[in-house]
């Protein structure tokens, strides 16, 4: 009887261990927060896309492939979602140059933190070809840049 209730109490604690972090508050709760997305991050992405729409429709228009009725109607209604969305962040505090405020925050922590190394995709690899001057060689026909290790241009298909 002893064995079987050391045996349950042994089962229970361990499996309290293994529950225990799924009800523990994270230590890197902050971290979570700065990366979760919230409301205003919804809605300056949601005001780029309609943005991104007027743009797009504009040239539409101009292309000749909406007529001028179709072209007002659908701009008055990107016009009044952008308008409420513009509202929507005036309430929760975001203002225009939040991107700007962004970019200065990256500029600074970039010269706080400058990187010595080179991004990946600008390392050499021993398999690339180039001139002398270290740039990548082009082909002769298209003046294409020649992949690596390749017989043929990728673009034109020229033998190099």
């Amino acid at each position: 009887m002893l064995l079987i209730a050391s045996c349950a109490i042994l089962t229970l604690a361990a499996g309290i261990f293994v529950l225990r972090p799924l009800f523990k508050e994270s230590e890197d709760s902050l971290d979570m927060l700065l990366m979760a997305e919230t409301e205003a991050d919804r809605l300056v992405d949601r005001k780029a896309s309609i943005y991104g729409n007027l743009r797009d429709l504009a040239l539409e228009h101009e292309m000749g492939r909406l007529t001028d009725d179709d072209f007002r109607r659908l701009q008055a209604d990107y016009k009044a979602d952008a308008a409420m969305i513009l509202q929507k962040l005036e309430r929760l505090g975001v203002s225009e140059s939040l991107e700007a405020s962004i970019e200065e925050d990256i500029v600074s922590r970039k010269k706080e933190h400058p990187a010595d190394k080179k991004h990946p995709a600008d390392k050499k690899h021993p398999g690339d070809k180039a001139d002398s001057h270290g740039e990548k060689a082009l082909c002769p026909s298209c003046g294409a840049d020649i992949i690596p290790g390749k017989k043929f241009c990728a673009d034109c298909g020229h033998k190099l």
